[in-house]
């Protein structure tokens, strides 16, 4: 098996279905189905394959899905994909959308040994889905390979998850992430491992007087499918330094803005694909999907993670508190998302 692999056509689908609960508990509690009822009867998630197929739950274990934090202090905290309302509306004379991404955190949880020598590599590709209404561009994908050095050697231990930040848009010379017509594609791929003899030379890590800097980007904007392929072949070298896959990503489907949403389901009120709005959204795995839906939280940029709301101040500092997420990886990234008119022609004149 590869570590990392971009398979455009094996796509997950979120899908959020507003029947009621009890109705379909034989079919939440079927580990054949990677379906999850949601707290406060807010309907029942479902992951699909492109054929049409539910996942199972074993395949969705390490695999990426998306949540939203939400902007409001009542209600759920964390929104499932599927529940999100994009304030991108996008208009027929606005209907792409362009993209900012800023990973805030790396979470790593204490169940993932760490030692002086564990790195981990990330690899990141977001692109216009071939479902899109967008006729006008062909598929191209903006393309991010991290180097996340897990242990701070300033400090001696392992490093903090507000240490493993990266602002993407420096990896794309502050260009932002096209979408023409608003439906994306994304993958998410984390491998922990020691580090190779090469790693170093392709992540060139920044000098400075507390140590090395602890994350380190290649940004490849606006490349094909087989560019993606030359890149993974380089970064699948490292096999012979013991991997251990964190985050192994299909390729997830999710609507940008309202208009992307309603073109792809057609109007339909009873199923909602997975989209995603400006703020702030945790990527985790598919087994730790319950921890994130029935949780309830603040995220702490200081800290670079997420407290439940009821712990003090005081228990925060000290980290005194009973914490859900201490096992849990996950990553925060910060999206930026701006309604826009991409311009096919071209003219000199």
């Amino acid at each position: 098996m590869k570590l990392f692999e971009f398979k455009t056509n094996d796509v997950l689908t979120p899908e959020l279905f507003h029947d009621d609960i009890i109705s379909l508990k034989s079919f939440i509690e079927n580990p054949e189905f990677a379906s999850y009822g949601l707290p406060q009867k807010r309907g029942v998630v479902s992951y699909t394959h492109e054929n049409g197929i539910s996942i199972n739950e074993n395949e969705l274990r390490n695999q990426f899905i998306a949540f939203q934090l939400s902007d409001k202090k009542e209600g759920p905290s964390i929104l499932e994909s599927s529940e999100v309302t994009s304030s991108i509306k996008g208009t027929g004379s606005e209907p792409d959308v362009l993209v900012n991404l800023e990973m805030q955190s790396f979470h790593i949880g204490s169940d993932v040994d760490v030692d002086n020598n564990t790195r981990a590599t990330m690899r990141i590709n977001i692109g216009k889905d071939e479902n899109s209404t967008d006729r006008y561009f062909d598929t191209a994908f903006w393309s991010i390979a991290a180097g996340l050095d897990l242990f701070n050697k300033a400090k001696n231990k392992p490093a903090d998850p507000k240490d493993l930040k990266a602002d993407f848009r420096q990896a794309f010379g502050n260009r932002p992430i096209e979408i023409p017509g608003g439906l994306a594609k994304m993958t998410f791929e984390v491998v922990k491992h020691r580090e190779p003899k090469w790693w170093q030379r392709i992540f060139k890590f920044l000098q400075s007087e507390t140590g090395k800097t602890l994350t380190s980007t290649l940004g490849f904007p606006a490349i094909s499918n087989n560019a993606i392929n030359l890149l993974d072949e380089l970064l699948n070298r490292l096999d012979k330094s013991d991997p251990e896959i964190l985050f192994k990503s299909r390729p997830l489907r999710l609507a940008l803005s309202e208009k992307a949403k309603l073109d792809y389901s057609g109007g339909s009120e009873r199923v909602k694909i997975g989209s995603l709005s400006p703020g702030f959204c945790v990527l985790a795995r598919g087994k730790d999907f319950n921890t994130f839906i029935n949780s309830d939280a603040f995220y702490y940029p200081t800290y670079g993670k997420l407290v439940p709301s009821k712990v003090s101040n005081a228990d925060l500092v000290t980290g005194n508190y009973d914490d859900p997420f201490k096992d849990v990886t996950y990553s925060i990234f910060r999206i930026g998302m701006k309604a826009h008119k991409l311009d096919p022609t071209f003219n000199y004149g």
